[in-house]
């Protein structure tokens, strides 16, 4: 009697444990870390708005399980902070994933966590190039920072363009932009005029714009950041008389969303980056009437929600993979590689070496219509460009 006591015992203990192995998995969480309060805000409501779209559209259930999103506030560019919200998310939230993150720094300082782990980490921003060896668990949603000033540089001199100048923000990325144009435009036979790092702090851009029409170039690549700081930098040129004279070519500082707060002397602005507001594929039309119905008529689609959609969209991957097993890391990394799919950025690939995607860049233009409303326009389209190996 007392075996079969102590049987019965042993059955019902594996039996709960099952039962709560099996409920844990009924339920996923991936963790999101950005800037949802602070300077940055921006960014971080631009995350949270490609992750409701994607579940809006998508639902909030793959591989049999329910998918829920855990937001963590890091209120601007603070690494130790990032670091310490990853810790939070994965050992007491439990998650499976991590996504987000605005700034280099934040990531780096999270490989620690992810690499112990096993998480796969999706970088919805953050751009410097040498991220990807820090990890075997990140995967880049964005882009590496170095491929549209290469790619400015190449359109500047088929344009016939020969004397380069660059003006970029003082910060680790601005500097990659930077070295990046200037290596490509001299190897390309241009000669470079000059350039200049910008403080992050500058309220007046007339010494700058000064200092750069004195130059005399007949091509401008600038990387400043978007809002104020690009919408007191365009003025300054505009007022140099360069807008009209210069070639200028930027990434993300006149985003469609942002073009509201730019006069006409925007019109011309010609950036290359890796998604199109306006682009007719099914997956941005319905992403574009998603945003207008939920978070606003003028709200559009940007890197950093195209960034958090497509992070979703991998997640969603994942789990479907392992449908009816507990979630594993390390094989969801595997399984990503070298995956294709339509994004509403266009087409892309999980290149299977370096994690980074194969994409679509456009340049494009800002220009008025009739009725005074400033867009971007495609004139320009280089597809599937593939980042180089790090050595």
């Amino acid at each position: 009697m007392l075996k079969f006591a102590t049987r019965f015992l042993v059955a019902m203990g594996t039996a709960a444990t099952l039962a709560a192995t099996a409920q844990a998995q009924d339920s996923i969480k991936v963790g999101f870390v950005g800037p949802y309060t602070g300077p940055f805000a921006v960014a971080g409501q631009s995350f949270r708005h490609g992750v409701e779209a994607y579940q809006a559209l998508h639902g909030n259930e793959a591989g049999g399980r329910k998918v829920e999103v855990i937001y963590r506030d890091s209120a601007g560019a603070d690494p130790t902070l990032a670091k310490r919200l990853a810790e939070e998310l994965v050992v007491k939230d439990k998650v499976s994933m991590l996504g987000g993150f605005y700034l280099s720094p934040e990531v780096a300082a999270t490989a620690p966590v992810v690499n112990a782990a096993k998480v796969p980490l999706f970088i919805v921003n953050a751009a410097t190039p040498a991220l990807m060896k820090m990890s075997p668990y990140f995967v880049r949603m964005g882009q590496p920072i170095n491929l549209p000033a290469e790619l400015a540089a190449m359109h500047a001199r088929q344009s016939g363009k020969s004397r380069g100048y660059v003006a970029v923000g003082d910060y680790g990325p601005g500097h990659i932009v930077e070295q990046s144009f200037m290596t490509k435009f001299t190897a390309e036979g241009g000669q470079m005029v000059g350039n200049v790092r910008i403080p992050l702090n500058t309220a007046d851009f007339a010494p700058f714009a000064e200092r750069i029409a004195n130059a005399n170039p007949d091509v401008l690549q600038v990387f400043i950041p978007p809002g104020a700081a690009s919408v007191a930098f365009s003025k300054a040129l505009a007022a140099r008389g360069l807008t009209q004279k210069v070639l200028i070519i930027g990434q993300g500082e006149a985003e469609d969303s942002d073009l509201p707060l730019f006069d006409d002397s925007i019109v011309g602005f010609k950036s290359i980056i890796y998604i199109d507001a306006n682009a007719r594929n099914a997956e941005n039309l319905a992403f574009s009437d998603w945003l207008k119905k939920n978070a606003g008529p003028t709200v559009r689609p940007n890197s950093f929600s195209i960034g958090a959609f497509d992070a979703m969209h991998l997640a969603y991957k994942m789990l479907n993979d392992q449908a009816g097993k507990p979630f594993n890391g390390e094989a969801a990394m595997k399984t990503m590689l070298g995956y294709t799919w339509k994004s509403p950025r266009g087409p892309i690939t999980i290149d299977p070496v370096t994690r980074e995607p194969i994409q679509n860049f456009y340049l494009r233009e800002v220009v008025k219509s009739a009725d005074g409303v400033k867009s971007n326009r495609v004139i320009k389209t280089w597809e599937q460009v593939k980042a180089a190996p790090l050595n």
